[in-house]
């Protein structure tokens, strides 16, 4: 299953860069869902402040690896290496930023794979969780990057927490 986002962010090409790709280990103080997020491992790609970031979700743990970490061109790419369901083979999810006169337009492509009987069955139902997963993380990084602050949804879920 594959979901495909865009949003323009009223802000230029780097500061959205800095908050995507600079603080990659820093996803919590924006994305919705994510409890906490760090940054671990030397990183391998040029740029980059860490090869890995682990998160803790409503869902238990995940951590994903960097794939890509393009400076020049704003494209991130992470695989999620562990905590999926077992029934998920691959995720794998793309960033693309083009520079829009002053603002910028991200694109966000997330490919998941499912395997084996039980993916065919629970394929569905997890595409209807993902869709409105991200696009409330697309929602959620405009509000962070444009204001500097974390999204009315993301507050309110923080706000549970505290």
């Amino acid at each position: 299953m594959e979901f495909k986002l865009e949003k323009v962010i009223d802000k230029p090409i780097n500061a959205v860069w800095e908050v995507l790709g600079s603080q990659f280990g820093d996803a919590y103080k924006w994305a919705g869902g994510l409890y906490h997020s760090e940054g671990k491992n030397a990183p391998k790609l040029a740029g980059a402040t860490c090869n890995n970031r682990v998160c803790e979700t409503s869902s238990g743990r995940i951590e994903e690896v960097i794939r890509t970490f393009d400076i020049k061109n704003h494209e991130l790419e992470y695989e999620v290496i562990e905590g999926f369901p077992f029934f998920v083979d691959q995720g794998i999810n793309n960033w693309k930023l083009t520079k829009v006169g002053d603002k910028t337009r991200v694109n966000m492509h997330l490919k998941i794979t499912t395997k084996g009987f039980v993916g065919k069955i629970m394929s569905p139902m997890m595409k209807m969780q993902m869709n409105k997963l991200t696009a409330g993380i697309l929602d959620d990084f405009k509000d962070y990057v444009e204001t500097g602050k974390p999204s009315v949804s993301k507050a309110k879920e923080m706000a549970k927490r505290a």
